[in-house]
């Protein structure tokens, strides 16, 4: 009898050590998961971004617009509308076929990345000082913070518009 407890309580042991480590393996499995699925999303987002930001047709009002540095609309070299934002009810960055000329999320509004907490725009001059026209602006920066699950990462590149 003693020995049937004695196996008893040793089983339950190595059982409660075997549970932790489990919980261990699945919680660690979890965060790379969404360490993996954020970043994945944050960088595609970003280079889409980046490729369509150099793009801009030129530094006129008409053709970008830097009055918010939640949102950039501008014309591309096809003179197509193109507006990046944050979807903040979703925490999404959100692409629009909308130019300077008309509000942000109008036409076509296509998600680019969920789990977004921020995203924001800063114009600069070509001295490295921020330009407080349309007609200084020499590079965009572009950064964005990714949360999900317990995982979370801030991203930012700067891009040169070819034709300025």
């Amino acid at each position: 009898m003693i020995e049937l407890i004695a196996v008893i309580i040793l089983t339950g042991i190595l059982f409660s050590f075997g549970s932790v480590l489990l919980g261990n393996v699945f919680s660690g499995y979890a965060l790379k998961r969404d360490t993996t699925d954020a970043d994945w999303q944050a960088k595609v987002a970003l280079e889409r971004m980046t490729r369509e930001l150099r793009a801009v047709r030129s530094a006129t009002a008409a053709e970008l617009d830097i009055a918010s540095a939640a949102q950039v609309r501008f014309v591309d070299t096809d003179g197509n509308g193109v507006c990046f934002y944050r979807n903040a009810a979703a925490n999404r960055i959100m692409r629009s076929a909308d130019g300077p000329a008309t509000a942000c999320g109008t036409t076509n509004p296509q998600v680019l990345a969920d789990n977004i907490t921020s995203l924001a725009f800063t114009y600069w001059r070509s001295d490295g000082t921020t330009a407080a026209l349309v007609t200084e602006v020499y590079y965009i920066t572009v950064a964005l913070n990714v949360v999900e699950g317990s995982y979370s990462s801030s991203f930012r590149t700067n891009v040169r518009p070819r034709n300025f």
